[in-house]
């Protein structure tokens, strides 16, 4: 009898699993910034409004802890994110410029990914092939030259395909033309074959 029940319960993980995966979104968003309701959060919308099958994820609403060689921290959400930015095609970075880099929420985040070079290597070697890309916005009419290398490097790293960035003045009307131009460079990356940038 409990070999019935083992099965069933074998079965239902493996439909659970299915299930997941069908609902996993194609394109998925990493916001990481201290305004919810920022410039950034606000021109990532914009990018995203007409991208189908995508999903935007905000690091303020996770408890992820700072990278700990220990690994004490493999029971807070970073391995479910990573989990579900594995199962995406495309990942879409946006944080804002604060001091010539990425945001505390989004350096908190790549730090952990050193996770996913040693104890859950399988996680990392599954990012290789898909496509990444950058939202941004700053107090500067341009980026400075210190804050893409960070992401494009990691992106590579990984074997990730950079498709490049999106950067706007945050105090500037959203460029809606320039947004929506960038959500089909996202979206031609996703269904087609990418053309990794050198």
């Amino acid at each position: 009898m409990s070999d019935g029940g083992d099965l069933v319960e074998f079965l239902r993980r493996i439909f659970e699993r299915r299930r997941e995966r069908a609902a996993s979104s194609e394109i998925l968003g990493v916001l990481g910034s201290s305004n919810n309701d920022g410039n950034t959060a606000a021109l990532t919308s914009a990018v995203f409004a007409p991208l189908p099958n995508s999903a935007l994820v905000n690091l303020n609403n996770l408890a992820i802890a700072p990278y700990d060689y220990q690994n004490r921290h493999d029971n807070d959400d970073f391995l479910q994110l990573a989990e579900k930015i594995v199962a995406a095609k495309t990942i879409v970075f946006a944080s804002p410029v604060y001091w010539y880099s990425m945001s505390a929420q989004m350096k908190i985040f790549f730090d952990r990914l050193t996770g996913l070079t040693k104890t859950h290597k399988h996680l990392g070697k599954a990012l290789a092939g898909k496509s990444a890309f950058l939202i941004a916005t700053g107090g500067s009419p341009e980026p400075p030259a210190s804050f893409e290398p960070p992401f494009a490097e990691t992106a590579r790293y990984f074997n990730l395909c950079w498709g490049g960035m999106l950067y706007q003045p945050g105090d500037d009307a959203i460029d809606v033309a320039a947004a929506e131009d960038f959500a089909k460079r996202i979206d031609r990356s996703t269904y087609e074959a990418p053309a990794c940038a050198a």
